[in-house]
């Protein structure tokens, strides 16, 4: 039988495999559907007509938002999945419960503050980790 804090560490990580699969469909539907208020229409526009350079390439700023909202959303279901998969040796590695609190609480920080949809799976992440690790 696995011990409380393994459940619970892994409780933490398929948290934020939903909050990651989350915002890949979000921001796959946010793309496939056509801005209709006049100032969204407005605000996209002109982040199509700004472009940034960065390392010598330059990109437009909408291009730049999406590909960061696709980024995080594959980094933070990915890194959950495989500390769901290496959840017993993970779990028993104090510093590394510890890292995955700290993270879980400032993506709640960051999602109260920003951006409200991963409240709930970011407070859960922080509550299963935090829980983990006291309970060691």
């Amino acid at each position: 039988m696995r011990c409380r804090a393994q459940v619970l560490f892994q409780v933490g990580a398929w948290a934020w495999v939903v909050t990651g699969l989350g915002h890949l469909a979000i921001t796959a539907l946010l793309l496939g559907r056509p801005a209709t208020p006049a100032a969204e229409t407005a605000v996209l526009g002109a982040m199509r007509a700004h472009r940034m350079t960065m390392m010598g390439l330059s990109r437009e700023l909408l291009g730049l938002f999406r590909g960061f909202s696709v980024a995080m959303g594959l980094v933070l279901a990915l890194h959950g999945a495989a500390c769901v998969l290496a959840a017993p040796a993970l779990a028993a590695l104090p510093a590394v419960v510890a890292l995955n609190a700290a993270v879980s609480l400032a993506l709640l920080g960051i999602a109260v503050r920003a951006f409200p949809p991963p409240i709930v799976t970011m407070l859960v992440a922080t509550a299963c980790f935090g829980a983990a690790l006291v309970g060691r």
